[in-house]
């Protein structure tokens, strides 16, 4: 196997292969290696600092990895995560990072021998909406004022309280900490609502413009069992399709039975599973 740096002449004959996975990096000029295989590619390390304090304050060094081609032997794919830690703790990162479809087990079970650990384990919902009809509901929906963003994160993590997800309190912990420049592109690239009934806050609502569209949606807890959950679902839907989006589609803890049914009750359907695994210095 060979690896080549992002800039390498040699890359030019997988471009268009790999722009899906590096263009974002591209754009902000962040270093990352390609690994290639019998002329094929298997995968990318990128070896940057921590843009926002996702898991580290800012600045700190840290690698993410991606495989683009899991049909690979496994003994190739078991290699490359060798060389991709290797490459990390010779950077000195403070974490390395993976998201893995889960049922490449084998995979998974050679990150975490050679000290990866999981750090949540995530289900992928998907609706098409062509042919979705919603229902009638007398729930207000208030767009979030940027001056009230603080706020509103605290609500979030209160509201999807019982997730089984330790990366929402991670990432949205710490948010509020960021500078106020990234917290404007975040509010700016994304759909903020509070949810009410009459003058009642029952729920938040947070809907992404492409990827996962249904990015956070939850239930004051006191307000739990009333079918609050599935009345806002069913206004993301609509207003999803609304806007021209073709499929609805979000990210679910594997272990939140009840979300899980709720999605499923207003036709969700269940798709691929992955494995977050994290390696740290």
């Amino acid at each position: 196997m060979e690896d080549y740096a992002h800039d390498d002449l040699r890359l030019e004959e997988y471009t268009e292969a790999l722009e899906p996975y590096v263009g974002g990096y591209n754009a902000r000029k962040v270093p990352y290696q390609v690994f290639v295989h019998d002329q094929k590619l298997v995968g990318i390390v990128v070896l940057s600092e921590e843009p926002i304090r996702l898991i580290e304050p800012i600045g700190t060094p840290m690698s993410i990895i991606l495989v683009i081609d899991y049909s690979m032997p496994i003994d190739i794919l078991q290699e490359f995560a060798d060389a991709a830690l290797r490459m990390a703790k010779e950077c000195n990162a403070a974490y390395s990072f993976i998201d893995i479809p889960a049922e490449h087990d084998n995979l998974v079970k050679h990150f975490m021998s050679i000290g990866y650990v999981e750090m949540a384990h995530s289900l992928r919902m998907l609706l098409d909406l062509d042919d979705y009809e919603g229902e009638s509901s007398t729930l207000r929906y208030v767009k979030v004022e940027r001056e009230v963003v603080g706020d509103f994160i605290e609500d979030l993590m209160k509201f999807m309280s019982g997730s089984h997800d330790n990366m929402i309190d991670i990432v949205f912990g710490n948010i509020k900490g960021l500078p106020e420049q990234f917290i404007d592109h975040w509010y700016n690239s994304t759909s903020l609502n509070y949810v009410y009934d009459k003058d009642e806050l029952v729920g938040i609502l947070d809907l992404s413009p492409q990827g996962l569209n249904i990015a956070n949606i939850g239930v004051a807890p006191e307000h739990r069992g009333k079918g609050y959950g599935r009345k806002i679902m069913h206004y993301a839907l609509v207003t999803l399709k609304e806007r021209g989006d073709e499929q609805a589609r979000l990210r679910v803890h594997a272990e939140n039975k009840k979300a899980i049914g709720l999605y499923e009750s207003v036709g969700m359907k269940r798709g691929r599973s992955f494995k977050a695994l994290i390696w740290r210095n």
